[in-house]
């Protein structure tokens, strides 16, 4: 006779369920994970991410209402760009990093690498550059006065100024905020 103990199916029957579920649920986290990097890499290359000057809330902030809203428009234009831009200095970024851990160490790839990504950085502040050239283009005399005396404001405060402490990447909300139809084009 042999002694082979065989489960319920009841019990295999649980496990690929509990499996199942549990393969949704991080397909689910990755998934959501991958949509929050895009739009984060969307907001970095439309910010700036740290290459000086004020934000666009910031700015927003500070123009009038309809001086806010020409900036909307000129920016949700730009967004395939931007996204574009974004695209590349991840990318590049990636491929310094690659190669910085490659063995054996390869100093012209390594080299090259870093020219990509200084590229990638450079043509988003190029685009950065365009976008307000034609944000300032599109306003009228009395929006750069406006415009002129919050940023005085600004820095003759000694308050806090607007926008600080905020998550930037509020560009969409702000733009819905002051009735841009524009504002649905920009990223959440």
């Amino acid at each position: 006779m042999s002694d082979i103990v065989s489960q319920p199916p009841r019990r295999r029957s649980f496990w690929l369920i509990a499996s199942l579920c549990v393969n949704f649920f991080l397909i689910g986290v990755i998934v959501t994970g991958l949509l929050v990097a895009r739009n984060r890499m969307i907001a970095g290359a439309m910010t700036g991410a740290g290459g000086g000057g004020l934000p666009p809330d910031v700015v927003l902030e500070m123009l009038p209402r309809s001086g806010a809203i020409k900036m909307c428009d000129v920016l949700a234009a730009r967004v395939e760009n931007f996204r574009r831009l974004g695209r590349e200095n991840v990318d590049a970024r990636r491929g310094v990093f690659t190669i910085f851990r490659t063995e054996p160490f390869d100093d012209p790839a390594f080299r090259a690498a870093l020219a990509r990504m200084t590229a990638a950085q450079v043509a988003i502040l190029q685009e950065r550059q365009a976008a307000i050239a034609d944000v300032v283009a599109k306003l009228t005399p009395e929006e750069r006065k406006h415009f002129t005396r919050k940023i005085v404001q600004r820095f003759l405060s000694l308050a806090k100024p607007p926008g600080q402490g905020r998550e930037p990447g509020g560009i969409a909300e702000m733009c819905e905020s002051i009735g841009a139809a524009s504002a649905r084009s920009l990223p959440q």
